[in-house]
């Protein structure tokens, strides 16, 4: 539900002593299930939004508690998944690769955060190739690993590749119950060790 923001001033390699970890956040005021794009969703059971505000707002102060830096971007009607705010591009180095969506459902959140990025004065990059953002793209050490299969598309790979000239290793996601990167995969210490799910 967070999007890690790595600005060229970040050295991708701090103690966390040193490193104050900085997250994008969309508070859920629109959140609800009004349509179905992975086996999780089902909009025939109600959700309850002042719920998912609450819990949000449980995440929002334990980051802040944790030291961490919360930006927020504008939720808008009409784009429930926009809470997720991972989906909404990848930064880092100083360049924000935008989204672009698989979903028509979800497609104008790709603008709104490429919008957000710039008015934060990120250097753009406006994708040409169908991309989840942080949701399949993963930095690890000096490596990004991006997936398909889903939702982002092969040729988002190259894109990625060329735009931060780092190390790309693709993945193929082939479990829709794990239909981004980010739900089968995750770094859990500073040694950038991961955790992933029976998908890859």
């Amino acid at each position: 539900m967070t999007a890690t923001l790595e600005t060229s001033e970040t050295p991708a390699r701090e103690s966390a002593e040193a490193f104050k970890p900085t997250v994008l956040m969309c508070r859920p005021e629109h959140f609800t299930v009004s349509y179905r794009i992975n086996p999780w969703m089902h909009p025939e059971e109600p959700t309850d939004t002042s719920l998912a505000l609450k819990q949000w707002t449980v995440l929002y102060d334990t980051y802040v508690e944790l030291g961490f830096t919360v930006q927020l971007i504008d939720s808008l009607p009409g784009l429930p998944d926009m809470v997720y705010a991972a989906n909404g591009g990848f930064v880092l180095d100083g360049i924000a690769y935008g989204a672009r969506f698989h979903y028509p459902e979800r497609q104008p959140e790709g603008p709104a955060y490429m919008d957000w990025f710039r008015s934060q004065g990120l250097d753009v990059r406006e994708p040409q190739a169908t991309n989840e953002g942080e949701g399949d793209f993963l930095l690890v050490g000096d490596t990004i690993l991006a997936a398909s299969g889903f939702r982002s598309d092969t040729s988002s790979h190259q894109e990625i590749a060329d735009i931060y000239g780092r190390e790309v290793v693709s993945l193929q996601l082939v479990n829709p119950s794990y239909y981004h990167l980010d739900t089968a995969l995750a770094v859990i210490d500073a040694d950038d060790h991961c955790l992933s799910a029976q998908c890859l």
